[in-house]
C-alpha cells in the first residue's frame, strides 16, 4: 500500500479527496466518541488523502483498540508517544480539527464520501499500472487484465467489508427502537392522528409516505394537520416543498388550525375582535415553529434533494413533505413520457429519504377512474401517472370523504358505523411494515383539519354499508 500519493500527481490534476471532510470526521471523532466504532467500520488510514490525517486517525484508532477514552488531550498523548505530533502539526492542529464540527449527525454520508474519493484514487493508480504494463512488449494482455481485475476486487472489497454488519448489530439497533417505542408508542415521529401512528407507527425514517385522493378530499389538510403537530406543537424541524401553495396561504391555513377560527373567517378579515387577540397569538405560534416552505412555481427531484440536503446539513430537519408529485417537472424529459418522469421523481424521493434518514410525505393526484365507481373508494389503478409509485412507496394511504359525494348514509368500519358527515376514510393501501386496514379519522372544515375520530377508531380491511342519494355527474 502507497505511503504517499506522490504518483497520483503524474496527470497534472489534483486527485479526487476533500481535506475538509477528513477534517470533519476527525473532529467528529473527537467530539463524539460514541460514534468512532461506526467509522472504525466503514474506513481504515489509506482512505484519508492527507498524510497528516492518516496518522491522526491511526492513533485514534490505537486508543479504541485499547479501550482508551478518545479526546483531544488523549490523541496528544498518543502522537507523541508514536513521535508522530510534530509530523501531524502538533497539539494546536488537533485543536483545530474540532473548530467547525457541531456533531456527528451525518458522519456516515461523509465517511461514504471519502470511500469515494478512495476508490476514485485506486483506480486512477491502477489504471496508470496498467497502462505502463501494456507499453511493455514483454508483457501478456491477458496478464494485464487479470492484474488489474485483481486489483480492483481487492480495492472493492476492502471498501465493502467496512459496510457489512453482522447481526449483533442490527439486532442492537432493534432493541434500541424497541426501547423508543415503550417511551413513546410509535417507532417514528408521532403525528398527532392516533389510527396514523397506530398502523404506520408515525413518520418512520426512512420511509416514502403517499397521501393520494381526489381533489379536496383532504391531501394537504392531512399534510398540514401532521405538520402543525409535528412541527408548531413539538417542534420538530421540517420542509416544505410546495408547488401549489405558496408560503402565505399554508401559514394561514396553519393557523387556522392552532387558533380554531374559522379559515374563510381570517381569509376575508372576518375576525371577530374577541378572536383576534387568540388569531395573533397562533400566528406567533406558527411564525416561531420550525418549517422551512420553499413554494416556487417549478421545481423537480434534483432541485429538492440539493435544497433538502442543505436544510438538513444546516438545519438537521426531521422529514420532508412534497406537494404535490403530479407537479414536478423531470430533471431530462427528453425521450420520457409521464410515467417514467414521475416514476424518476418517486425512486428520488426514496433515495433522498435514505441519504437525509428521514421521513419523507409526498401528496399525489388520483385519475377519475375513482369517480366512475358507485363506492368512490381509491385504488393502487387510479393513481395518476403512477409509474413507479406503488413499487418505490414504503405507504400509500388513500383518503375518501363520503360527504363530498353526497353520501349521508351511515358508514360502517369494523363494524362500528359513522355518520358521513365530518367523515374522512383512511384506506392504508400499501403498508410495507404492517397491515393494510381502513379507519376513520375526522374533516374539520372550518379550519381545513384532519384529526383522530372522536370515538375510538377500530379498523377494517372493509368499508361498507353507505350509498350515493344519487350518482354524482362525473
Amino acid at each position: 500500500m502507497r505511503k504517499n500519493n506522490e504518483n497520483l500527481l503524474i496527470y497534472g490534476k489534483v486527485p479526487p479527496q476533500s481535506s475538509e471532510l477528513e477534517i470533519v470526521i476527525l473532529g467528529a471523532m473527537l467530539l463524539s466518541p460514541h460514534c468512532v466504532p461506526d467509522v472504525s467500520n466503514l474506513l481504515f488510514k489509506e482512505v484519508f488523502y492527507v498524510d497528516a490525517h492518516r496518522e491522526i486517525f491511526g492513533a485514534i484508532m490505537g486508543l479504541y483498540d485499547e479501550s482508551k477514552s478518545i479526546d483531544i488531550l488523549t490523541v496528544v498523548q498518543q502522537l507523541k508517544k508514536l513521535d508522530k505530533l510534530d509530523y501531524v502539526g502538533g497539539a494546536y492542529y488537533i485543536t483545530k480539527l474540532t473548530n467547525n464540527v457541531v456533531s456527528s449527525a451525518h458522519i456516515d454520508a461523509h465517511c461514504r464520501l471519502i470511500l469515494q474519493f478512495y476508490l476514485k484514487r485506486e483506480m486512477i493508480v491502477i489504471s496508470g499500472e496498467a497502462i505502463q504494463d501494456a507499453y511493455e512488449d514483454s508483457t501478456d494482455a491477458f496478464d494485464i487484465y487479470d492484474k488489474a481485475d485483481n486489483k480492483i476486487i481487492n480495492t472493492q472489497e476492502r471498501v465493502l467489508s467496512g459496510q457489512i454488519r453482522d447481526m449483533g448489530y442490527y439486532s442492537s439497533k432493534v432493541y434500541d427502537q424497541y426501547e423508543t417505542i415503550k417511551q413513546t408508542g410509535v417507532l417514528g415521529i408521532q403525528t398527532g392522528i392516533i389510527p396514523i401512528d397506530r398502523i404506520f407507527s408515525g413518520l418512520v425514517p426512512p420511509d416514502l409516505f403517499i397521501i393520494a385522493a381526489r381533489p379536496s378530499m383532504g391531501k394537504t389538510a392531512m399534510a398540514l394537520s401532521i405538520t402543525h403537530h409535528v412541527s408548531v406543537i413539538n417542534k420538530i424541524k421540517g420542509a416544505w416543498f410546495s408547488l401549489e401553495m405558496d408560503g402565505i396561504q399554508l401559514t394561514r391555513r396553519l393557523a387556522s388550525m392552532d387558533s380554531g377560527i374559522s379559515h374563510s373567517d381570517i381569509r376575508q378579515g372576518m375576525v371577530s375582535k374577541e378572536d383576534e387577540i387568540k388569531f395573533y397569538q397562533s400566528l406567533d405560534r406558527v411564525g416561531a415553529a420550525p418549517i422551512f416552505i420553499e413554494d416556487g412555481g417549478s421545481m423537480n427531484i434534483r432541485s429538492i434533494r440539493t435544497r433538502a440536503t442543505i436544510l438538513k446539513r444546516k438545519n438537521d430537519i426531521g422529514y420532508i413533505v412534497v406537494d404535490y408529485l403530479q407537479l414536478m417537472e423531470g430533471v431530462d424529459v427528453k425521450n420520457k413520457n409521464r410515467n417514467d418522469i414521475v416514476g424518476e421523481i418517486t425512486r428520488g424521493l426514496k433515495m433522498l429519504a435514505k441519504e437525509l434518514n428521514i421521513p419523507v410525505i409526498a401528496l399525489s393526484q388520483l385519475s377519475r377512474e375513482v369517480e366512475k365507481r358507485a363506492d368512490k373508494m381509491p385504488q393502487m389503478s387510479d393513481l395518476r401517472e403512477s409509474g413507479n409509485i406503488e413499487q418505490d412507496a414504503d405507504s400509500v394511504l388513500f383518503l375518501m370523504r363520503p360527504e363530498k359525494y353526497g353520501m349521508l348514509e351511515s358508514v360502517s368500519i369494523g363494524g362500528k358505523e359513522y355518520n358521513p358527515i365530518g367523515l374522512c376514510i383512511g384506506k392504508a393501501d400499501k403498508n410495507r411494515h404492517g397491515e393494510c386496514l381502513n379507519f376513520a379519522m375526522s374533516f374539520i372544515g372550518k379550519t381545513m383539519q384532519i384529526s383522530s375520530h372522536p370515538d375510538d377508531t377500530p379498523f377494517s380491511k372493509e368499508v361498507s354499508s353507505w350509498k350515493p342519494i344519487e350518482e354524482m355527474p362525473f
